[in-house]
Protein backbone atom coordinates (compact mmCIF):
# COMPACT_ATOMS: atom_id res chain seq x y z
CA UNK A 1 0.00 0.00 0.00
CA UNK A 2 1.55 2.84 -0.96
CA UNK A 3 -0.22 7.09 -0.32
CA UNK A 4 1.29 10.49 0.54
CA UNK A 5 -0.09 13.79 1.13
CA UNK A 6 1.93 17.41 1.24
CA UNK A 7 1.02 19.99 3.87
CA UNK A 8 2.37 23.05 2.07
CA UNK A 9 3.80 26.32 3.89
CA UNK A 10 0.25 27.91 5.01
CA UNK A 11 -0.80 24.78 6.14
CA UNK A 12 -3.07 23.14 3.37
CA UNK A 13 -3.04 19.48 3.47
CA UNK A 14 -3.10 17.83 -0.35
CA UNK A 15 -2.02 14.90 -2.46
CA UNK A 16 1.37 14.44 -3.62
CA UNK A 17 3.42 12.40 -6.12
CA UNK A 18 6.56 14.33 -4.88
CA UNK A 19 9.67 12.75 -3.53
CA UNK A 20 10.75 15.41 -1.72
CA UNK A 21 8.51 18.28 0.98
CA UNK A 22 7.30 21.53 -0.68
CA UNK A 23 9.10 24.79 -0.20
CA UNK A 24 8.64 25.52 3.47
CA UNK A 25 6.22 22.07 4.12
CA UNK A 26 6.23 18.88 4.72
CA UNK A 27 5.62 15.22 2.77
CA UNK A 28 4.29 12.44 4.93
CA UNK A 29 4.52 8.99 3.10
CA UNK A 30 3.69 5.23 3.68
CA UNK A 31 4.86 2.66 1.79
CA UNK A 32 3.39 -0.93 3.45
CA UNK A 33 4.06 -1.10 7.08
CA UNK A 34 6.86 2.00 6.75
CA UNK A 35 5.77 5.90 7.64
CA UNK A 36 7.74 8.40 6.98
CA UNK A 37 7.71 12.42 7.43
CA UNK A 38 10.27 14.43 5.37
CA UNK A 39 10.52 18.33 6.62
CA UNK A 40 11.22 21.08 4.65
CA UNK A 41 14.52 22.64 5.54
CA UNK A 42 12.42 26.25 5.76
CA UNK A 43 9.50 24.12 7.23
CA UNK A 44 6.53 26.94 8.20
CA UNK A 45 5.00 27.27 11.78
CA UNK A 46 1.48 26.45 10.37
CA UNK A 47 2.76 23.42 8.11
CA UNK A 48 3.96 22.07 11.75
CA UNK A 49 0.59 22.74 13.22
CA UNK A 50 -1.42 21.18 10.29
CA UNK A 51 1.15 18.07 11.09
CA UNK A 52 0.56 18.35 14.43
CA UNK A 53 -3.29 17.92 13.90
CA UNK A 54 -3.15 14.97 11.20
CA UNK A 55 -0.82 13.01 13.29
CA UNK A 56 -3.36 13.02 16.19
CA UNK A 57 -5.72 10.45 13.92
CA UNK A 58 -2.75 7.89 14.73
CA UNK A 59 -2.41 5.47 17.55
CA UNK A 60 0.70 7.09 20.34
CA UNK A 61 2.27 4.22 19.52
CA UNK A 62 2.24 3.71 15.79
CA UNK A 63 5.79 4.00 14.76
CA UNK A 64 7.44 6.71 12.14
CA UNK A 65 10.57 8.04 10.72
CA UNK A 66 11.28 11.53 11.22
CA UNK A 67 13.41 13.49 8.40
CA UNK A 68 14.64 17.01 9.58
CA UNK A 69 17.34 18.71 7.01
CA UNK A 70 19.93 17.69 9.44
CA UNK A 71 19.00 14.51 10.34
CA UNK A 72 16.93 11.06 10.72
CA UNK A 73 14.98 9.74 13.30
CA UNK A 74 14.04 6.14 13.44
CA UNK A 75 11.39 3.92 14.81
CA UNK A 76 9.64 6.84 16.94
CA UNK A 77 6.58 6.64 18.27
CA UNK A 78 4.04 9.20 17.31
CA UNK A 79 3.49 11.02 20.72
CA UNK A 80 7.75 11.26 20.22
CA UNK A 81 7.89 12.59 17.36
CA UNK A 82 4.98 14.78 18.06
CA UNK A 83 7.03 16.04 20.55
CA UNK A 84 10.09 16.92 18.07
CA UNK A 85 7.71 18.38 15.99
CA UNK A 86 6.10 20.73 18.90
CA UNK A 87 9.93 22.01 19.65
CA UNK A 88 10.38 22.50 16.47
CA UNK A 89 7.29 24.53 15.64
CA UNK A 90 8.01 26.51 19.18
CA UNK A 91 11.92 27.53 18.27
CA UNK A 92 10.73 29.03 15.03
CA UNK A 93 8.60 31.29 16.14
CA UNK A 94 10.33 32.01 19.16
CA UNK A 95 13.52 32.90 17.04
CA UNK A 96 11.41 35.80 15.08
CA UNK A 97 10.28 36.71 18.55
CA UNK A 98 13.92 36.65 20.62
CA UNK A 99 12.85 39.11 22.81
CA UNK A 100 9.78 38.00 23.85
CA UNK A 101 9.91 34.59 25.06
CA UNK A 102 12.36 31.36 24.86
CA UNK A 103 11.53 28.03 26.73
CA UNK A 104 11.70 24.09 26.36
CA UNK A 105 9.08 21.73 26.55
CA UNK A 106 9.12 18.55 28.21
CA UNK A 107 6.99 15.56 28.57
CA UNK A 108 6.49 15.86 32.21
CA UNK A 109 7.15 11.82 32.74
CA UNK A 110 10.51 12.42 31.87
CA UNK A 111 11.16 15.67 33.95
CA UNK A 112 14.87 14.74 35.36
CA UNK A 113 15.11 17.39 37.95
CA UNK A 114 11.56 16.98 40.08
CA UNK A 115 12.85 19.97 42.20
CA UNK A 116 12.45 22.27 39.09
CA UNK A 117 8.85 22.34 40.27
CA UNK A 118 8.90 24.17 43.70
CA UNK A 119 5.08 25.75 43.34
CA UNK A 120 2.81 24.18 44.93
CA UNK A 121 0.02 25.45 42.62
CA UNK A 122 1.60 23.76 39.41
CA UNK A 123 2.34 20.80 41.59
CA UNK A 124 -1.47 20.35 41.82
CA UNK A 125 -2.06 20.53 38.49
CA UNK A 126 1.07 18.13 37.32
CA UNK A 127 0.13 15.57 40.11
CA UNK A 128 -3.24 14.55 38.54
CA UNK A 129 -3.99 11.41 37.56
CA UNK A 130 -6.57 11.26 35.18
CA UNK A 131 -5.35 8.25 32.61
CA UNK A 132 -8.80 5.72 32.16
CA UNK A 133 -10.90 8.73 32.90
CA UNK A 134 -13.78 10.39 30.44
CA UNK A 135 -13.67 14.08 29.80
CA UNK A 136 -16.64 14.77 32.66
CA UNK A 137 -14.79 13.18 35.42
CA UNK A 138 -11.60 14.63 34.71
CA UNK A 139 -13.05 17.88 34.37
CA UNK A 140 -14.19 17.40 37.72
CA UNK A 141 -11.14 16.03 39.33
CA UNK A 142 -9.19 18.94 38.16
CA UNK A 143 -12.04 21.47 39.41
CA UNK A 144 -12.28 19.77 43.16
CA UNK A 145 -8.19 20.09 42.94
CA UNK A 146 -8.82 24.02 43.51
CA UNK A 147 -5.68 24.72 40.79
CA UNK A 148 -5.34 28.70 41.01
CA UNK A 149 -5.45 30.75 37.35
CA UNK A 150 -6.43 27.21 36.00
CA UNK A 151 -6.72 27.91 31.91
CA UNK A 152 -9.53 25.43 29.86
CA UNK A 153 -9.02 25.31 26.37
CA UNK A 154 -11.46 23.38 24.36
CA UNK A 155 -11.92 22.69 20.34
CA UNK A 156 -14.92 22.57 17.97
CA UNK A 157 -15.98 20.17 15.65
CA UNK A 158 -13.05 21.80 12.84
CA UNK A 159 -10.72 21.46 15.20
CA UNK A 160 -10.38 25.08 16.00
CA UNK A 161 -9.18 25.84 19.67
CA UNK A 162 -11.07 28.55 22.27
CA UNK A 163 -10.72 29.57 25.65
CA UNK A 164 -13.24 28.13 27.55
CA UNK A 165 -12.13 29.96 30.85
CA UNK A 166 -9.18 32.35 31.28
CA UNK A 167 -8.08 34.25 34.75
CA UNK A 168 -9.59 37.89 34.79
CA UNK A 169 -7.10 39.32 36.06
CA UNK A 170 -4.00 37.83 33.96
CA UNK A 171 -1.27 40.72 33.22
CA UNK A 172 -0.15 38.48 29.90
CA UNK A 173 -0.33 38.76 27.25
CA UNK A 174 -3.02 41.30 27.32
CA UNK A 175 -5.47 42.15 26.42
CA UNK A 176 -7.13 38.67 26.43
CA UNK A 177 -9.80 37.22 23.89
CA UNK A 178 -13.71 36.39 25.40
CA UNK A 179 -14.09 32.67 26.04
CA UNK A 180 -15.62 31.00 23.28
CA UNK A 181 -13.52 33.01 20.41
CA UNK A 182 -11.45 30.99 18.19
CA UNK A 183 -7.87 31.01 18.40
CA UNK A 184 -7.24 31.39 15.25
CA UNK A 185 -8.85 34.39 15.10
CA UNK A 186 -6.17 36.35 17.01
CA UNK A 187 -3.27 34.63 16.27
CA UNK A 188 -2.27 37.23 14.95
CA UNK A 189 -0.44 38.61 17.89
CA UNK A 190 2.92 36.24 18.72
CA UNK A 191 1.72 35.66 22.46
CA UNK A 192 -1.08 34.12 21.38
CA UNK A 193 0.18 32.38 18.46
CA UNK A 194 2.92 30.95 20.48
CA UNK A 195 0.23 29.79 23.32
CA UNK A 196 -2.16 28.17 20.43
CA UNK A 197 1.30 26.04 19.18
CA UNK A 198 1.75 24.69 23.16
CA UNK A 199 -1.79 23.81 23.38
CA UNK A 200 -1.77 21.80 19.54
CA UNK A 201 1.23 19.95 21.22
CA UNK A 202 -0.41 18.90 24.19
CA UNK A 203 -3.31 17.55 21.98
CA UNK A 204 -1.10 15.78 19.68
CA UNK A 205 1.36 14.58 22.54
CA UNK A 206 -1.58 13.51 24.73
CA UNK A 207 0.67 13.36 27.55
CA UNK A 208 1.17 16.27 30.05
CA UNK A 209 4.00 18.77 29.67
CA UNK A 210 6.23 21.14 31.58
CA UNK A 211 7.26 24.28 29.94
CA UNK A 212 10.04 26.55 31.42
CA UNK A 213 11.74 29.55 30.07
CA UNK A 214 11.41 33.36 30.13
CA UNK A 215 9.20 35.76 29.08
CA UNK A 216 8.81 39.43 28.93
CA UNK A 217 6.08 41.43 30.17
CA UNK A 218 5.25 43.86 27.34
CA UNK A 219 8.64 44.85 26.90
CA UNK A 220 10.24 44.68 29.67
CA UNK A 221 13.19 42.16 31.17
CA UNK A 222 12.63 38.35 30.66
CA UNK A 223 11.59 36.92 33.76
CA UNK A 224 11.65 32.98 34.56
CA UNK A 225 8.25 31.29 33.99
CA UNK A 226 6.57 27.60 34.28
CA UNK A 227 4.05 26.05 33.08
CA UNK A 228 2.10 22.70 33.61
CA UNK A 229 -0.09 21.70 30.23
CA UNK A 230 -2.57 18.62 30.78
CA UNK A 231 -4.34 17.37 28.06
CA UNK A 232 -7.90 15.48 28.64
CA UNK A 233 -7.95 13.40 25.15
CA UNK A 234 -9.93 10.14 26.61
CA UNK A 235 -9.66 7.28 24.10
CA UNK A 236 -13.21 7.10 22.51
CA UNK A 237 -14.44 10.07 23.51
CA UNK A 238 -15.19 12.80 20.88
CA UNK A 239 -12.63 15.07 19.71
CA UNK A 240 -15.31 18.21 20.80
CA UNK A 241 -15.10 17.27 24.43
CA UNK A 242 -11.16 16.90 24.34
CA UNK A 243 -9.76 20.02 26.68
CA UNK A 244 -6.19 20.97 27.66
CA UNK A 245 -5.78 22.10 31.14
CA UNK A 246 -2.81 24.66 32.05
CA UNK A 247 -1.27 27.21 34.51
CA UNK A 248 1.32 28.90 34.81
CA UNK A 249 3.85 31.27 36.96
CA UNK A 250 6.38 33.96 37.11
CA UNK A 251 8.98 32.52 39.39
CA UNK A 252 9.81 36.03 40.30
CA UNK A 253 6.53 37.49 40.91
CA UNK A 254 3.99 34.75 41.45
CA UNK A 255 1.43 37.27 42.35
CA UNK A 256 1.49 38.35 38.79
CA UNK A 257 -1.63 35.92 36.78
CA UNK A 258 -0.07 34.75 33.29
CA UNK A 259 -2.02 32.58 30.97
Amino acid sequence: MRSQIAITHGGVTKASTGKVPPDGGVLARRINGSFTISLHRKVSEMALVQLLRSLRALSPEFRMTLETPDRRHEDLTRRLACHRIALQAISIIERANEPMFMSNIELLSEVQSPPMLQSENLLKLAGLKLAGCDAPSALMKASATDIANLVSVGQNRSMRLYYLAIPTDHVWPSPGPKPGTPLEDIIGSAPWRWLSIIYEAALAIQAPLFQHGFLSLHGGAMRPFQRIVYPITPPGDRPSNYRVLTTAELLESPDLTII
